[in-house]
């Protein structure tokens, strides 16, 4: 989803290897002072990576909590006995109590248990504790995931207090001898960024922030999601009906957009806006809501047009390009073609209405044969809507329909063809020798039931003529007709 290269400040390649993708994320919404949820196994520097960040946003009034540990006294203190006699709710406080603290880290968090977690869910929603308003401005909390062991569930509601949800790097794949290099010399001899570092950075990101507000990028995010979001609520009232709150869309997400832009334009990016928004939808909608990347980078590309103001114009030139064709073939292999472009302009009710419109027109007699290329398309573009399920249905029962037409032709032509193979027929012309091992692959793949998940070009063609043939009534019993299908020279078997 992510259009240009990310700029980087270099500092978290400073503290673990590998997390340098992330630099806009969480310096982005530190220093904008959000909440923020890292997520990963143990071992993968989330702790160390906090503990450094935080230390560095130069207010001094930071503090740890381990969320396995640290209980109402570690947070909040004693409770004072004199005024909860007097009718009064007040804490005796200490050194580590939350009262002053502008920025909290709280390690575990998945392993707290209910109680916990709802003391949590106060502090980040209201900043306050037991109803004592509190100085608390951002909350960093990392977590295991909830296939650990010892591992609780993360109420749905303190989740969506937090502005994004970040995997971090686990380095389990794909990892090359210059990685582990990285990782053991930061181990072993690393120099972290001091904390006059990070604060110089958060200073220049929250400049950065104050620039974007005075050249209107508010407008400029808010008819991004004026695009985004009701084709996002469309696509999730479908299937499993996932749900996305209100405050996620409406508050968490521009002010996430914004933050990631701040820190881009702080790094150098000229133009933060676009890959600032890819970032903001992937982990404070895909990661938060458990979405594939993939369903959500075509709802991106048609509202990121908003950014660039382009959008109106590419789509209404390419509905006109499309509503001029008339013929299925040509109307599948322009989609093709064009859907980069489309794929960005369009929204997803266009694109099903297009892609139902041929899938119905697919199924009617004479036209059946473009089922197969009409399902390559929709494998392309990574398409999983109703039309669909139709065309796969549909392609199931003609195959199995054309094939008790041609089995028999087929099967005769593939004997000869072993025939062939033991070197009684060594002066068989080409064609007849490709005719018949076509019909031994055809016939072969379809007793593996593999016959409609070929990926062999010329299978796929060979089988596209056959249904031709059967679907316009062509003789199938004929071994000279399905000889010539076979091999590309039937009058009028060649399709899309």
């Amino acid at each position: 989803m992510n259009p240009s290269p990310i700029r980087s400040f270099g500092l978290l390649s400073r503290i673990n290897h590998g997390w340098e993708p992330l630099e806009p994320v969480l310096l982005g919404l530190l220093a904008m002072e959000k909440h923020l949820l890292l997520l990963g196994r143990h071992g993968t520097g989330k702790t160390q990576m906090v503990r450094t960040l935080a230390r560095g946003l130069g207010d001094g009034s930071f503090a740890f909590y381990d969320a396995t540990k640290d209980d109402l006294i570690s947070i909040a203190g004693i409770p004072d006995a004199d005024a909860m006699a007097g009718g009064s709710l007040r804490f005796v406080s200490h050194d580590r109590a939350i009262w002053n603290k502008r920025t909290v880290v709280v390690d575990e968090l998945t392993r707290a248990a209910k109680e916990n977690q709802n003391l949590w869910l106060e502090i980040l929603e209201s900043r306050s504790c037991f109803g004592l308003p509190i100085a608390v401005r951002s909350v960093v909390a990392t977590a295991n995931p909830e296939s650990y062991a010892a591992a609780f569930h993360l109420d749905e509601a303190l989740l969506d207090r937090f502005h994004v949800v970040v995997p971090v790097p686990e380095q389990q794949e794909g990892v090359a001898p210059t990685d582990v290099r990285a990782m053991v010399a930061l181990a072993l001899g690393g120099t972290e960024p001091p904390a006059y570092e990070v604060s110089d950075v958060v200073a220049r990101i929250r400049s950065a922030h104050d620039a974007l507000l005075r050249e209107g990028a508010v407008a400029r995010v808010t008819d991004y999601l004026a695009a985004l979001v009701p084709q996002l609520l469309l696509m999730l009232g479908r299937g499993e009906r996932r749900y996305v709150s209100v405050r996620t869309y409406a508050r968490n997400l521009p002010e996430t957009i914004l933050a990631v832009s701040a820190a881009l334009r702080a790094a150098g990016d000229a133009d933060p806006l676009p890959l600032a928004a890819s970032l903001a939808v992937r982990y404070a909608i895909a990661t938060k809501a458990q979405l594939g990347e993939a369903a959500l980078e075509q709802l991106h590309r048609g509202a990121v047009a908003h950014f660039h103001e382009r959008g109106a114009t590419d789509a209404t030139t390419r509905r006109q390009e499309f509503q001029t064709l008339r013929a299925l073939p040509d109307r599948i292999q322009w989609v093709g073609k064009h859907w980069i472009d489309i794929g960005g302009v369009w929204t997803l009710d266009e694109v099903e209405k297009a892609i139902g419109a041929m899938a119905n027109e697919a199924t009617g007699r004479g036209q059946r044969a473009q089922l197969l290329p009409l399902r390559q398309l929709m494998d392309r573009i990574g398409y999983r809507g109703d039309g669909r399920r139709q065309v796969e249905a549909h392609l199931v029962m003609v195959t199995r329909q054309m094939m008790a037409a041609a089995a028999p032709t087929l099967t005769a032509l593939a004997e000869r063809h072993a025939f062939g193979a033991q070197g009684s027929h060594a002066s068989v012309e080409d064609t007849e020798t490709a005719a018949e091992r076509a019909a031994s692959r055809i016939l072969t793949a379809d007793a593996e039931g593999a016959l409609l998940d070929s990926s062999d070009p010329e299978t796929v063609d060979v089988l596209q003529r056959l249904v031709q043939a059967w679907d316009t009534g062509l003789g199938l019993g004929s071994i000279d007709i399905v000889h010539d299908l076979l091999t590309g020279q039937q009058e009028g078997a060649h399709v899309g």
